[in-house]
């Protein structure tokens, strides 16, 4: 069995073309109509597993830029979180969303 399913694809397809090339000789449930429905669903195949790879590279591509956007936003919000705490009375934490006690 084939491990991938671009593998299983082009089993299919070749399955297909070895069909195609030998109706006359095929037994009665492997009609023309049963070849071309899998021909068929194995071209569906193939294009939505393009795009499903291209979308899971795009997904890659975004999930590296949000985590180097979440480490900036960390970096700014600890030296923000910081600074506040040095330069404004305890009392007035919560107001910046701090709720330490130091």
């Amino acid at each position: 069995m084939p491990k991938s399913f671009a593998e299983k694809i082009n089993k299919a397809k070749l399955l297909v073309e070895a069909m195609r090339n030998n109706k006359e000789t095929l037994p009665k449930p492997l009609t023309e109509e049963f070849i071309e429905d899998l021909a068929k669903k194995a071209d569906l195949a193939a294009e939505l597993n393009s795009v499903q790879e291209k979308l899971k590279a795009d997904l890659k591509t975004q999930t590296a830029r949000l985590d180097t956007l979440r480490k900036e936003i960390d970096v700014h919000y600890a030296d923000a979180k910081k600074r506040i705490k040095l330069d404004f009375a305890r009392e007035r934490w919560v107001e910046f969303g701090f709720d330490d006690k130091r």
